[in-house]
């Protein structure tokens, strides 16, 4: 009777092993999304900032289905790798900037997400974090959140402004900074890149 009962214990555990494995684990047939090479193909424009042509690459992010979108991004900037699916990173003298997409939860907003969880997180990660401004804007007609602060990093300051567009699926988030004393003279600059942000699919 005892060898009948371990059995049945061992088999049930087997299929709840299995059962997992399928559901969850590596047999479950869940796909990793990845980089599309056509995201990484930009196109060569121009773009008037403060009266002048500025050459740009115009990047069409084909990396998640329904979550596709248009950035430009001035040429003379150096792409940096990035881990991250639908993003791109750049650098430039005295400051940096990123595009990329953030799953916001369904049961949270947009601007709760930025106020109770990445701002938070900005402050304790963040050296020297301190709000400069927040505002609700829009971005070609998409509603969005504004993040200006204040940081430290390698004995500078540095100001960031970081901007979260709502999306059908995602949100995009645009992240520019510059070195502190830079920042007033990057404006139009850092302007003309979020007005080039466009999805794709609406």
């Amino acid at each position: 009777m005892n060898k009948k009962v371990i059995a049945i214990f061992v088999i049930t555990i087997a299929a709840l092993a299995m059962l997992w494995a399928y559901a969850f684990g590596p047999l479950s047939g869940t796909i990793t999304p990845k980089a599309n090479p056509a995201s990484l193909q930009p196109t060569a424009t121009q773009t008037t900032v403060n009266n002048q042509n500025v050459a740009f690459n115009a990047y069409h992010n084909r990396d998640l289905a329904e979550n596709f979108y248009t950035i430009k991004f001035p040429q003379t900037w150096q792409s940096q790798s990035s881990t991250q699916v639908g993003s791109y990173q750049f650098t430039f003298s005295n400051g940096s900037g990123s595009a990329g997409l953030q799953d916001v939860a369904d049961n949270t907003t947009l601007e709760l997400f930025v106020l109770s969880q990445d701002e938070p997180n900005f402050k304790k990660t963040v050296p020297g974090y301190s709000r400069i401004n927040y505002q609700k804007i829009s971005v070609n007609g998409n509603d969005a959140y504004q993040l200006t602060y204040h940081s430290t990093a390698s004995g500078s300051d540095y100001e960031t402004v970081k901007t979260y567009i709502a999306g059908v699926d995602h949100a995009a988030v645009i992240t520019l900074a510059a070195k502190q004393s830079d920042f007033a003279n990057m404006q139009p600059l850092f302007t003309s890149i979020l007005n080039s942000f466009q999805w794709e699919n609406k």
